[in-house]
């Protein structure tokens, strides 16, 4: 692992990985916050549970951060997957930084921007995190053929 980690393309990698792993967690982690805070459950079993009826309609902010983190499920893990195997392709460091740094702060920024509801900016960042995703896997399959 030391001798991966020697590599600064990898290195960076795992900074990224790192960071975009932690936002999905804290992601998560808000979505039950807000559900015991404002007591709307996502089962049955948990307004038993609590002694309450089921609460009538969603809440739109517990639905919001819930997309988002359903959007990242969608968007991380194949980022998770191919930015490894790009940092194991031997890309040049300059290339690597700006399609690793630019994808992680696009999809950083995508959530703050979904959460607090603002278009067009959601879509642009979404975009840019696509468009970097997409940059990421077409330089791996360079690399490796």
């Amino acid at each position: 692992m030391n001798a991966l980690l020697a590599d600064p393309v990898v290195r960076l990698y795992v900074i990224c990985a790192a960071v975009l792993v932690i936002k999905m967690l804290v992601t998560a982690n808000l979505t039950g916050i807000y559900r015991t805070s404002r007591k709307v459950y996502a089962t049955p079993e948990d307004y038993r549970f609590f002694g309450q009826e089921p609460a009538e309609g969603r809440d739109e902010d517990i639905e919001r951060i819930r997309r988002s983190h359903q959007n990242d499920l969608e968007n991380i893990v194949p980022f998770l997957v191919i930015g490894f195997l790009y940092a194991l392709s031997g890309p040049s460091y300059t290339l690597a930084a700006v399609l690793l740094i630019v994808f992680t702060l696009a999809r950083v920024l995508y959530t703050v921007v979904y959460v607090a509801g603002l278009q067009p900016w959601r879509t642009i960042l979404f975009g840019v995190a696509q468009l970097s995703l997409y940059l990421i896997a077409i330089a791996t399959l360079i690399n490796v053929l």
